[in-house]
């Protein structure tokens, strides 16, 4: 690999940097060299990940070398007071007095001892694990991927003992996790010891999650502690932001900051993380059920005693202390009721040193604290444990929130911290409003109530809020620290974020971007094609012209823009609407027609799902791309990669402000407005509430154009982007795209300037590679990242002539009430849909194989297909079927052979399945002269399978809608309405013998009139 000498320190780097990696690399030289902190805004696409680690592992490679040579310099003065002492080298084990003479003077000499190298670590945080196993596979491709590298986890991720992994409540699995190391009844957790230093540890310098957990399972020995033990001997250590910047998390993980090189990578997100960290809400219900648990501990602990007889071993509590703390929190809970609150003007605000006034009157202040929470943790093992033996016993979650509480507004509390917690912080109390359902639920990424919710008269919510990020800087800056470096695509401007941060920060870069104005095509888009302006403020999201417009100017673009498209949208709520909108209009199946729709589901098995299914389709040569319809601050506009033809544009639809009539973002703007100085260089308010917006469409737009060699378009659909204001705070970079450009003058320009850049670009820009698709999952139950190579796949299909796995062209619209849908035949389908969708290519290969007894590919001919001689091959020709159920047929309608393949016994199988597919034409599955009785009852017999064929001919627009009339059957026996949706579901004449074969689901109270409504005699199906 190439080496460039940067500040003196030789950099490999996989190829010859570019001007502006070489100045992103010297400015991370310069902080290491100098001990100082910096601040690093590079684009994204110009390989900040891979300059950054590149030169700090090149740095520490340079420091252990100068170490190195003053080791050995040391050496050579211990031979010189060797001679001095008359001493001989060959005999150094014979007198350790003299030995230990030499020593002392060879530190007095040198100053450093010859074990301690004083090299720093590195800790690498990021927001999300999947960011993290980016960068981990970037580092693996360079030439430092033989440095030590090992990440740090949760249970959820690393845990594999079969009690504890599959408990759902955090809180609960961490204290059942400790339950088991105390009573040392974890198996895993023993061998941690004993196998920490097996060469299936050591063997592989860089270990991800998957990596932990393979090799966990293998020796039997625990992931989560033996990545703990792996930490002390690692040069580089990867970490999400929250273990780093949350006290609690750094205590529980014991991460030691002493000389450390700190990365914040992404840290566009650093600010709220560290104002998080050092907030924290309580519940009037939270301290009901404390108190509640401590009468059932009380009880417990009293039988158990009465049992011990005359036991004396000593005990973490006793009965007295538990009456004590009950007498507190009853208090507490009085001085909470207390609390005046006007639910009409959004509750009262109350200054940050009231939560110490509120605790006093329960006695709780920072004299007893660190007692209260010594209590709190021994009683909270103590529940998870009686919980073993009594499953209906609590968990205990109000006590760890209590914990927090504590643990949290005391953190800072001294003699000097008065002014500091009354500036910085604000208790806000509102109504506690319970929700009819049990959800949880974040908007827009901030914590809002919803419609549907019943309110308490008395119950509270206690805020405990921060509004300063530098408190949780400081902490870092306290620990002896080596350097700081935060740093990411979007962090301008600077001195605002320099300034709540509060640190010193001497190196400071803004770098541009690395491709040239023919690869961008930047444009904000003011109005639709009916001249429509296109503005999404609150006051318009209702506005039925509005979302028209907005609708038919993405149809409008999706015919011009090659394989993937990306549309941002500011909220979900905004996305549902402009969804069921289009949909009643007829504009999301004209979308469909011309793309796929993918839409962001919240869940994490349907995310890793969906898009999974949107690489397949983006590469699948039969179509011409997909859609992927995202939120702003959602997964898909952070950390995930939609190079090349994944995301040839991004449209951003509106601008993502925060909710604007919010307490917290309201006491934020409030907050920065009081303690606004011209020293500070503090941000206004509006002027924060504005870059909020902004800074999110900056990252969404940072998901494309993630090389040299990329291009793609950036299409910005609201008028308001064509304000100075707005634009001023757009990347740098787009901001030069954008300077000297008017907007074309009608929407037809749009589209022939457009399309005459894609054209430019195909034929102008190298060809891109084909690109392994990583994690898209941040944890999974089965604690598997999902990898899909799929090229390989690409590659077996093409071999073996097989076409690529149909799809519906909409796979997932409605996430959140398809995952609700609870029958296990549903759960086993959607469980075997997930497996089958992320097996990688060697798996996928090997499964093919498996699932064939024999095949004579030799009878294959070419451009003919294999012959009807086999009757393991079934071959039919199909049309495709829109989202409507409509075939469509044409000329432009390519048609092509789908084969399917078969084992030996399987073969009369084949034969049901071909003729029941539902992407025949009508002509053809009349033409085999089977009846229509025959094709009812070829229909698998197991109605997990029934479902899986399903989901595999109808849309996932009407799948969703099917699964919810199914559900809603279940609770209010209407058969009417279930057999109306049935059949505008299955409406397509393909799909009538599916019609008839949801007779099975029926009740049996209700099969006659299924058959009346249907028109038709009862079939045995």
């Amino acid at each position: 690999m190439p080496e460039c000498v940067i500040n003196g320190v030789p950099v490999n780097f996989p190829f010859e940097p570019y001007d502006v990696q070489k100045a992103y690399m010297a400015k991370v030289i310069d902080c290491l060299q100098n001990r100082t902190n910096g601040m690093l805004e590079s684009p994204t696409g110009t390989g900040k990940t891979l300059s950054l680690l590149c030169s700090t592992l090149a740095w520490i490679m340079t420091k252990k070398a100068q170490l190195q040579a003053q080791q050995t310099k040391q050496v050579d003065i211990m031979k010189e007071l060797q001679k001095k002492y008359g001493y001989d080298p060959m005999k150094m084990g014979e007198s350790q007095s003299s030995s230990s003479n030499v020593m002392d003077e060879l530190d007095a000499a040198c100053g450093i001892s010859g074990k301690n190298w004083n090299v720093p670590k590195v800790i690498y945080a990021s927001r999300t694990h999947s960011q993290l196993t980016q960068a981990m596979q970037e580092l693996k491709r360079s030439s430092y991927n033989f440095m030590k590298a090992i990440i740090l986890g949760s249970r959820d991720q690393l845990c594999i003992h079969p009690d504890v992994s599959k408990e759902t409540n955090n809180s609960a699995k961490v204290q059942l996790c400790k339950l088991h190391m105390l009573t040392r009844t974890c198996s895993y957790f023993l061998k941690v010891e004993a196998n920490k230093n097996s060469p299936h540890f050591l063997a592989q310098s860089i270990m991800d999650i998957e990596d932990l957990v393979s090799v966990g399972r293998k020796l039997k020995t625990c992931p989560y502690y033996a990545s703990r033990e792996l930490v002390q001997d690692a040069d580089i250590i990867f970490m999400p932001y929250n273990y780093l910047l949350d006290p609690k998390a750094r205590k529980a993980n014991k991460i030691e900051l002493n000389n450390t090189i700190i990365i914040l990578d992404e840290a566009h997100n650093v600010e709220k993380m560290c104002e998080e960290s050092a907030s924290v809400q309580v519940k009037s219900s939270d301290i009901a059920l404390c108190i509640d648990d401590l009468t059932q501990a009380m009880k417990a602990f009293s039988d158990s005693a009465l049992l011990d007889g005359d036991d004396d071993a000593p005990k973490d509590f006793t009965v007295e202390d538990l009456a004590l703390f009950k007498e507190m929190l009853l208090d507490l809970e009085k001085a909470v009721d207390e609390i005046e609150v006007t639910p009409i003007t959004g509750g009262t605000t109350f200054p940050g040193g009231f939560i110490f006034e509120l605790l006093a009157k329960a006695n709780i202040t920072h004299g007893n604290q660190a007692m209260l929470n010594r209590l709190l943790e021994s009683l909270i093992q103590y529940i998870t444990a009686a919980n073993q033996s009594n499953p209906v016993f609590r968990r205990g979650g109000g006590l760890q929130v209590l914990s927090d509480l504590l643990t949290i507004a005391f953190a800072g509390k001294d003699e000097n911290a008065d002014e500091k917690i009354k500036r910085c912080f604000k208790v806000h109390v509102d109504v506690e409003e319970v929700k009819e359902k049990k959800t949880s639920t974040k908007k827009d990424g901030w914590i809002t109530p919803k419609g549907g919710t019943i309110t308490k008269t008395r119950a509270k919510v206690i805020n405990y809020w921060c509004f300063n990020p530098g408190y949780g800087m400081g902490q870092l800056l306290c620990s002896n620290v080596h350097s700081i470096i935060l740093t990411s695509g979007t962090l301008a401007p600077l001195k605002p974020l320099i300034a709540e941060l509060g640190i010193p920060i001497s190196v400071r870069l803004e770098n541009p971007h690395i491709v040239s104005k023919s690869q961008v095509y930047v444009k904000i888009v003011p109005f639709g094609p009916d001249k429509e302006p296109l503005i999404s403020n609150y006051h318009n999201r209702d506005n039925v012209k509005y979302l028209s417009s907005l609708g038919r100017t993405i149809l409008s673009f999706c015919p011009i823009i090659p394989d993937g498209l990306l549309i941002f949208f500011p909220s979900y709520p905004l996305m549902n609407k402009c969804i069921d909108s289009w949909q009643a209009s007829g504009i999301w199946s004209q979308i469909s027609r011309h793309k796929p729709i993918f839409v962001e589901p919240r869940g994490k098995d349907a995310f890793t799902s969906t898009m999974t299914e949107f690489y397949e389709k983006i590469n699948d040569p039969t179509t011409k791309g997909a859609c992927f319809m995202a939120v702003c601050r959602g997964k898909v506009s952070e950390g995930l990669d939609f190079a090349d033809k994944n995301g040839r544009a991004v449209i951003i639809t509106g601008l993502p402000f925060p909710p604007f009539k919010d307490p917290r973002v309201m006491l934020k703007k409030k907050y920065l407005e009081e303690n606004r100085t011209r020293e500070n260089e503090l941000l206004s308010g509006d002027s924060w509430y504005a870059l909020e917006g902004i800074r999110a469409v900056n990252q969404a737009i940072g998901r494309v154009i993630r090389h040299k060699d990329d291009y793609g378009a950036i299409l910005l659909c609201d008028s308001r982007f064509s304000m100075s204001s707005q634009r001023s705070q757009l990347s740098a970079w787009i901001q030069t795209h954008l300077q000297n450009t008017q907007p074309p003058s009608n929407f037809g320009q749009f589209i022939s300037e457009m399309s005459r850049f894609f054209r430019n670009a195909q034929s102008t820009l190298p060809q891109p590679c084909k690109r392994e698709v990583t994690s898209f999952s941040e944890s999974t139950d089965d604690n598997k990242r999902f990898q899909l190579e799929l090229a390989d796949i690409g590659a077996v299909r093409k071999r073996l002539n097989i076409p690529s796995r149909p799809t519906p062209n909409i796979k997932i619209e409605n996430a959140n009430e398809v995952s609700a849908w609870h029958p296990n035949e549903y759960k086993e389908v959607y469980d075997n849909v997930l497996k089958n969708q992320t097996l990688n290519g060697k798996d996928f290969s090997s499964r093919l194989e498996a699932s064939v007894s024999s095949i004579d590919f030799n009878k294959y001919e070419m451009n003919k297909g294999p012959t009807l001689s086999t009757s393991l091959v079934t071959i039919h020709k199909r049309e495709k079927i829109s989202p409507i159920g409509k075939c469509e047929s044409g000329s432009q309608m390519v048609k092509r052979r789908k084969l399917k393949l078969v084992s030996n016994d399987q073969g009369s199988e084949s034969q049901s399945l071909s003729s029941s597919d539902p992407s025949c034409s009508e002509s053809s599955s009349t033409s085999t002269g089977q009846s229509k009785e025959t094709n009812d009852q070829s229909l698998p017999a197991d109605r997990t399978e029934l479902l899986k064929l399903i989901k595999s001919s109808v849309p996932a627009a009407l799948y969703s809608e099917f699964v919810r009339a199914l559900m809603t059957y279940q609770k209010d026996d209407n058969i009417a309405k279930l057999t109306e949706v049935l059949k505008r579901v299955f409406q397509h004449p393909c799909l009538e013998y599916l019609l008839r074969g949801m007779k099975r689901f029926v009740k049996a109270n209700h099969k006659d009139k299924f058959d009346e409504y249907l028109g038709q005699s009862s079939h045995n199906v």
